[in-house]
């Protein structure tokens, strides 16, 4: 009988917050599922935390090569109908596979399923989520939702197997936006489903670099501009604004934040590489304003060096 789930977890070195991931999936009300945790060259004891688990979780394991190398190993062992993601470092609530599989009965067939999520940095704090009432959003596959610019949590997934694997699963490239390179590749499957409520991960927010941050997200932007660039995305011309909405949406946000934080080479150089396809939507207020903006943001940084 096949699964109705197959919940990947990619992990490194993340042995303790493990431990609270696994455990809040096999707290789920809707129990028709597999688990398969991808370790990713560990050098902790996260062998060692796997083992108490026994045969709930199927362990899999690859030298380092990153998350989207290690989903992908996992996409290929999957033996459920959907593969759900979940980060070694998060959380899921009771109610996620739950939330899941009313969004897929309500609409057979459906490819994708994207979740939303709450930030956190102490767990005590999520005892605060309520389970809101559903809302979800359908749209007869990704690119059709270009129009809604609400911000998206793009790890927060549920995907056909079937179709992940045609699609190639992950890239391997290490960058900060494998999750939406992979919707962009999945963006004309039929059925797409954002559950906008209830919140169904708990996203643990870390204190690290924000410089190594915001150089991550720059070299993912790029990256995303380049497939488009090169046609690696569905949908040919018919589609191609579509993809441009999306995919500027997410370079402007990535700019200007470049900006705010006082990176001007970094931002100026990601608004010359999408600056082609801003034309050709087109979009003048982010281009006639980005200049004074960056100038404005320089003059201050001098200001404060003297």
């Amino acid at each position: 009988m096949t699964l109705r789930f197959s919940v990947i977890i990619p992990t490194y070195n993340r042995a303790r917050l493990l431990e609270a991931a696994l455990d809040s999936v096999f707290a789920q009300e809707e129990q028709d599922f597999e688990v398969l945790v991808v370790d990713d060259g560990s050098t902790d004891d996260t062998l060692e935390t796997l083992a108490r688990y026994g045969e709930r979780v199927r362990v899999l394991q690859q030298r380092n090569a990153g998350p989207g190398a290690a989903r992908n190993l996992g996409i290929q062992a999957a033996r459920g109908e959907y593969v759900a993601f979940l980060d070694s470092d998060d959380l899921w609530f009771p109610w996620t596979l739950a939330t899941y599989r009313r969004v897929l009965e309500e609409a057979p067939g459906t490819s994708v399923v994207l979740g939303s999520s709450v930030d956190f940095s102490q767990p005590e704090s999520l005892a605060r989520v309520k389970r809101e009432p559903l809302q979800v959003l359908r749209f007869a596959d990704y690119l059709a939702s270009a129009s809604d610019k609400t911000p998206r949590t793009a790890c927060v997934l549920a995907v056909r197997t079937e179709a992940l694997r045609r699609v190639g699963g992950f890239t391997h490239a290490r960058i900060s936006g494998e999750d939406y390179d992979l919707l962009y590749r999945m963006g004309t499957e039929p059925g797409f489903a954002w559950v906008r409520a209830p919140a169904v991960v708990g996203y643990r927010k870390h204190a690290g670099s924000t410089s190594t941050g915001m150089e991550s997200a720059y070299r993912g932007a790029v990256y995303l501009l380049e497939q488009e660039l090169h046609g690696r995305y569905p949908g040919g011309d018919a589609r191609r604004r579509e993809r441009l909405e999306m995919l500027l949406y997410g370079a402007r946000h990535v700019s200007l934040w470049l900006l705010s934080e006082r990176r001007e080479g970094l931002a100026l150089d990601l608004y010359r590489r999408a600056l082609p396809p801003h034309f050709e939507l087109p979009r003048w207020r982010y281009m006639l304003g980005f200049l004074p903006w960056t100038l404005a943001s320089a003059v201050r940084q001098r200001v404060l060096r003297r």
